[in-house]
């Protein structure tokens, strides 16, 4: 699942020119990993509403920040010893069992917590950045 925020494209195309593409992580970086904790704040209030063991929760890991198609970028993902990542989809979008289609409580929490997160993820990056400026 990924989050396109139209314009970043442009945006990294002036940071490069004005302060060159070996300098950009140093810029960048920071603004994505507050950008990212905010991201999984979210997600971990809204698996809240409907966790077991919490597993699903303690188990959301924020990877480093990397080049991804020429784009500096960072991934939320589940790491952890009880291997959550195998059924969040299962969670996210629900399931079929015996013909019966399975609706989890937490169906679209993911989605939802992007959704709702999704204004405040630009404005601290924009903030991050803009500091460095």
């Amino acid at each position: 699942m990924t989050v396109e925020v139209s314009g970043v494209e442009e945006l990294e195309r002036q940071l490069v020119s004005l302060f060159g593409r070996e300098n950009l992580p140093q810029l960048v970086d920071p603004a994505l990993i507050a950008g990212a904790t905010l991201v999984a704040k979210t997600l971990k209030s809204e698996f809240v509403q409907f966790k077991d063991t919490g597993a699903s929760i303690d188990e959301i890991n924020i990877e480093n920040p990397v080049y991804d198609k020429g784009v500096r970028s960072i991934k939320i993902d589940w790491k952890g010893p009880k291997d959550r990542y195998k059924i969040i989809h299962l969670n996210e979008y629900g399931y079929t069992r015996n013909g019966k289609k399975i609706t989890p409580a937490g169906t679209g929490s993911v989605a939802r917590s992007l959704r709702i997160s999704e204004r405040a993820y630009r404005a601290i990056v924009q903030k991050k950045i803009g500091d460095k400026l």
